[in-house]
């Protein structure tokens, strides 16, 4: 069957999907900001001593660098995978996936000590 005389599916039957997909000025715009945040991911290292990083303890840049994580790894899921136009589940396992890493990192950091550097023996 060739694909030039096959009908288009309707969307009602695409399990959700919708037609109204984001244009190219989107994307760019969302890698713009994403380039954004990663900048200041990189001054993080660049000026540990920036206030607006925790005013100089770890435990306020880690809790920065988590913030900045979980936005960026948001937006990648919802603009560029399309999880905008998906079922609610896998948005849902999206989420669960993102609060499952940070409450892997925290609970790691903790473990390790970073919150309280003074405190280990």
């Amino acid at each position: 069957m060739s694909t030039e005389t096959a009908t288009p599916v309707p969307t009602t039957t695409l399990d959700g999907a919708d037609e109204a997909y984001p244009r190219d000025r989107q994307y760019v715009l969302v890698a713009l900001a994403l380039a954004g945040l990663t900048g200041i991911e990189i001054a993080t290292y660049a000026a540990p001593g920036f206030p607006l990083w925790g005013w100089g303890d770890k435990a306020g840049l880690i809790t920065v660098l988590m913030i900045l994580m979980a936005v960026k790894f948001w937006t990648v899921a919802y603009f560029f995978m399309h999880l905008k136009f998906d079922k609610p589940l896998l948005t849902r396992v999206f989420y669960a996936g993102l609060i499952l890493a940070v409450a892997v990192y925290v609970a790691v950091l903790t473990m390790f000590n970073v919150w309280y550097p003074g405190s280990h023996n």
